[in-house]
C-alpha cells in the first residue's frame, strides 16, 4: 500500500473498481484502514445516483463539478472545494443534469468491506 496518492491523476485515469463497475458510480478505493476506507468516485451519466449506506458514515470532498447534490431532505448546489457530510442510512447523491459530471473524494467509516453489499441504489427500491 502507497501512502501518497494524487487526485487529478486518480481522477484522470481512473480504474473503477470491479465492484462498481455496475454502479452508477465508479469508484477507485485509495486506502484501506482498520476503520476507514478512502475511494474516488465518479459520475457522467445523467440523472439520479441517489443512494444509501446502511452501516457507513460519509465525508464527500468535491474535487470536479458543479452539480446539485442531496442528502436527506436537503439539496444543494456545490463546486470544486466543497464539503459534504452524510449520515449513515440517508439517501444522498449528486443528481445530474444532461452534460454534467462530478468527481469526489469519499471517506467512509467504518471501513468498507467491498466484498459486502453496502449501497443501496434508489433505483432498486
Amino acid at each position: 500500500m502507497t501512502y501518497f496518492q494524487n487526485l487529478e491523476q486518480i481522477v484522470a485515469s481512473l480504474e473503477t473498481d470491479e465492484s462498481t463497475r455496475n454502479d452508477p458510480i465508479k469508484r477507485t478505493f485509495v486506502f484501506d484502514g482498520e476503520h476507514l476506507t478512502a475511494n474516488v468516485g465518479i459520475i457522467a451519466d445523467s440523472g439520479n445516483a441517489l443512494h444509501i449506506q446502511k452501516n457507513h458514515d460519509e465525508l464527500l470532498v468535491i474535487i470536479e463539478g458543479n452539480v446539485e447534490f442531496k442528502v436527506g431532505d436537503e439539496t444543494k448546489s456545490v463546486k470544486k472545494g466543497d464539503l459534504i457530510f452524510i449520515p449513515k442510512d440517508t439517501l444522498h447523491g449528486p443528481i445530474l443534469k444532461e452534460g454534467q459530471s462530478f468527481a469526489a473524494l469519499s471517506v467512509f467509516a467504518p471501513h468498507f468491506d467491498r466484498m459486502k453489499n453496502n449501497i443501496q441504489w434508489d433505483k432498486d427500491s
